[in-house]
């Protein structure tokens, strides 16, 4: 009982200490509780969306499967084509069973509301039964059935399986619910189940699920082509990497696909499958740089511990009398030892229940924090293990602060700390053991700082790279909005909607173009063709062609803010009737057509039209479809009207340039597409700049909280700075005074004071630049028109670093410029 009467005591002790030092414990405490706070939340992210295990039964045995050919990636990334996928599914042995699914946005109306977007899967039955092995919370899931009558087309569905939220907001949660009808594109869809709450597949938004089975041979040999995304349950005992072998293997029998490879993978060749754990493929976009920032906040966390410990080695220097005295009475060394450990461990105990309750506030606010296609943002959550962690880091960091003062305490001279009055002799602050620690401590924060300033500049700078980077069209002032058409609407109905809507929207005030097309970038890629032309340059041969291919209204050009290079846009008198021609970007001119873009002709776009030749009358600048750092793809623009296909127009993207805030064209918009069509329903209403920065959402987020980390290193480095210069400065009053006496200027002194604090800043910068240099490359993937190595970003870093060291140097310098040399030597 002795020992944990002690150790009541000595928490008793340290919290008196501590109640007399109110200043030190509020600092100790705030800087322990945003390391900590930090560290936890960052720490949470990171276990959710990469190590917790995913919701589904054996969720270790799940692999995404991933098709190539001759190393080209499928023009979505992480899919597979559907040849592979009928064969391996047909004669398997390493997989228990294959699924696969695709995203969808179909027209629901429930009840005769009003047409909504419905954001749903088409999912193969199997991808419920055997590979996830969901159970329905009503009802059933899908049978083989569901999906054999209409193979391939995912618009065209007889039953649905209803998310757990839609059940409640559009049933009430009735029971009955399953058996009910809706309409599902113009089509009735019975409600053949309902899943869990915490069912979450593909992605938290999905709402619903219909039955799909992917497109096989069609009649004549023609092969159709689908990539989506794929996932399967490996067998007991067997590994991804034998998967993956016996995919590719039977991928060999399946029909070849031919040009079609060449626009699905920008190349044709034979099929190479890869296996990856279901889990490692969702991450594998955040994983690096929630990797990074785990490894700064460590370096934050790591700063703030030093910076306590800096406070505990000063006031333990100050406490050397205190420290004799116990000494002296009989107290032994680890009993010494003990208080100094209990009196970190107090602030360390209070630091991280703040840092929890910092951690538990930014919890709720990270929805809105990170993006909206962050993966696995529903299974980041405070639970045992991230308290656990939480606990481990206060622990660790307290000790670390309390056994360094410990250790200096223990080398106390009874006789010479007795004897002084706590004054120093002149100069000799600067040679103890003591003040060589916090200058060490002090140098190594500064370093950190440094590190963590340099990664934040080049991501930020980066940012701007991106947020400025010439995407060949101009974003401002354009609102953007997506209209599905059902299956069953031919090519002159949605036509013939768009047209009107277009028509109407020119004429309100405020309103410089408005149109539509297939594609928009950030939206939707529109579509891909792949053929084979005889370039203009050199007509003997044949050339494979990749592109994407888009279908435009009139007046398109202008609304997205296109740069006409040469020829002539497209206009209202290209329609089915006048010459069939088309725009192509720069890339297409350069690649294809030798730079002789003009007047040459292009063949095999197979829009349904008998004479399948396309002449070039118009050339405008590259367009980047996704973010900054895409790859450039050659384009082709055809005219609506001179195309036939229903399917090269599955929904109609308009585009609307204002004068003025496009957010006042929202509602005429909606009412414009109700008059046209009282059916349809108005989906992903935004500005294209919105765009964009959603786009950039992730970069973005990354910049801010690497700034955010580096700001409240350099501020915990700066009161580091300053503490130890002031108190530096306490310690040397009677040097100072003596110096002063002796005739040295205000001037004198300050530049001694600061000299002392530059040579600690130096070396902790030197330190810093050298480690930043080493690991900067670790930041090469996330960076976007500037170097890991940018000379101006390391000088800036080091030009800020210093001005900011600089500022919390002043004061105690000035402080002891002003020094009475008469109170100093008198009181020395």
């Amino acid at each position: 009982m002795s020992g944990w009467t002690d150790a009541l005591h000595d928490v008793r002790y340290a919290t008196r200490v501590l109640r007399r030092n109110p200043g030190f414990a509020i600092v100790a405490l705030a800087t322990m509780a945003l390391g900590i706070g930090a560290a936890t939340t960052l720490f949470s992210v990171t276990y959710g969306v990469l190590m917790r295990p995913l919701p589904w039964t054996r969720a270790d045995r799940l692999v995404r499967i991933t098709e190539t050919r001759k190393g080209h990636e499928p023009r979505v990334r992480g899919t597979m084509s559907n040849g592979p996928y009928h064969t391996w599914a047909a004669d398997h042995s390493t997989i228990d069973a294959l699924g696969g699914w695709l995203n969808i946005s179909p027209t629901a109306s429930i009840a005769g509301g009003e047409p909504m977007r419905l954001p749903a899967a088409a999912v193969t039955p199997s991808l419920f039964t055997a590979v996830l092995q969901a159970r329905p919370l009503l009802g059933r899931v899908f049978v083989d059935d569901d999906a054999r009558i209409t193979p391939g087309n995912p618009s065209a569905i007889d039953a649905i399986v209803l998310s757990y939220g839609l059940w409640q907001e559009r049933f009430g949660g009735s029971a009955d619910a399953v058996g009910r009808t809706m309409q599902i594109d113009g089509r009735t869809v019975t409600v053949v189940g309902v899943m869990p709450r915490d069912f979450a597949f593909p992605t938290r938004d999905t709402r619903a699920w219909t039955p799909w089975i992917p497109a096989t041979v069609l009649g004549g040999g023609a092969i159709r082509m689908t990539i989506f995304s794929a996932l399967a349950r490996l067998r007991d005992g067997a590994t991804p990497a034998q998967a993956a072998a016996e995919a590719t293997a039977r991928a060999k029998s399946a029909p070849d696909p031919g040009m079609t490879a060449v626009a699905m993978f920008g190349g044709n060749g034979p099929a190479e499958l890869q296996a990856m754990p279901a889990i490692a493929q969702m991450t594998a976009d955040v994983r690096p740089a929630l990797l990074v920032l785990l490894a700064a906040v460590a370096l934050l966390l790591l700063t703030a511990t030093a910076n306590v410990a800096s406070l505990q080695l000063a006031r333990a220097a100050a406490r050397r009398r205190e420290i004799a005295i116990r000494a002296a009475i009989g107290a032994s060394g680890p009993r010494l030892t003990r208080q100094l450990v209990m009196e970190s461990a107090t602030i360390g105990a209070g630091g991280g229940l703040a840092g929890i309750a910092l951690a538990i506030a930014l919890h709720r606010i990270l929805p809105s924090l990170l993006p909206a296609d962050f993966p696995r943002v529903d299974a980041v959550e405070i639970d045992w293990r991230v308290l656990l962690f939480a606990a481990a880091a206060t622990m660790v960091t307290s000790v670390a602060c309390g056994l360094l003062p410990a250790r200096h305490s223990r080398r106390v001279n009874l006789v010479e700390s007795l004897a002084e009055d706590g004054a120093s002799p002149a100069g000799g602050s600067g040679r103890t053991a003591v003040a060589r620690a916090r200058t060490a401590i002090m140098a190594c924060q500064v370093a950190v700082s440094c590190v963590l300033l340099v990664g934040a500049a080049l991501l930020t700078r980066s940012f701007i790279a991106l947020l400025h980077a010439d995407r060949g069209y101009d974003a401002t002032n354009v609102l953007t909005a997506s209209v599905a058409f059902p299956s069953g609407y031919s090519m002159e109905r949605r036509l013939t909607v768009l047209e009107k809507t277009t028509e109407r929207l020119r004429g309100l005030p405020g309103v410089k173009e408005a149109a539509f097309a297939n594609a928009l970038p950030f939206l939707t890629a529109g579509g891909f063709r792949g053929f084979r032309m005889r370039p203009p340059a050199n007509p003997s041969v044949e050339i494979d062609v990749s592109a994407m291919q888009r279908v435009v209204g009139p007046g398109y050009d202008a609304a997205l803010g296109l740069r006409l290079v040469e020829g002539r846009a497209l206009t209202a008198a290209d329609t089915m009737n006048a010459p069939q021609v088309i725009l192509v970007d720069r890339a297409f001119a350069t690649r294809y057509l030798g730079g002789r873009a003009i007047g040459a002709e292009v063949p095999n776009l197979g829009m349904c039209r008998d004479r399948d030749r396309w002449q070039v009358v118009g050339v405008v600048d590259d367009v980047r479809q996704g973010a900054a750092v895409d790859e450039r793809q050659p384009e082709v623009f055809l005219p609506a009207r001179q195309v036939g296909c229903t399917g090269s127009l599955s929904q109609g993207i308009i585009v609307v340039r204002t004068a003025g805030d496009p957010g006042t064209i929202v509602q005429p918009l909606r009412s414009a597409v109700r008059d046209a069509d009282p059916s349809l329903a108005v989906d992903s209403v935004m500005t294209l700049d919105d765009r964009v920065m959603r786009a950039l959402a992730k970069p973005r987020l990354y910049a801010v909280v690497l700034v955010g980390f580096a700001v409240f290193a350099v501020t915990i480095a700066a009161v580091g700075l300053f503490g130890i210069v002031a108190y530096t400065v306490g310690q040397r009053a009677r040097e100072i005074g003596v110096r002063t006496a002796l005739g040295a200027r205000p001037a004198d002194i300050v530049r001694l004071v600061l000299r002392q604090a530059a040579v600690v800043v130096l070396a902790g910068t030197a330190v810093g630049l050298w480690i930043a240099f080493a690991s900067a490359r670790a930041l090469t993937t996330f960076l976007y028109g500037v170097a890991p190595d940018d000379p101006v970003t390391f000088a800036a870093v080091v030009a800020a670093l210093w001005l900011v060291s600089a500022v919390a140097c002043v004061l105690p310098a000035l402080r002891a410029a002003r020094i009475d040399p008469l109170r100093a030597l008198r009181t020395g």
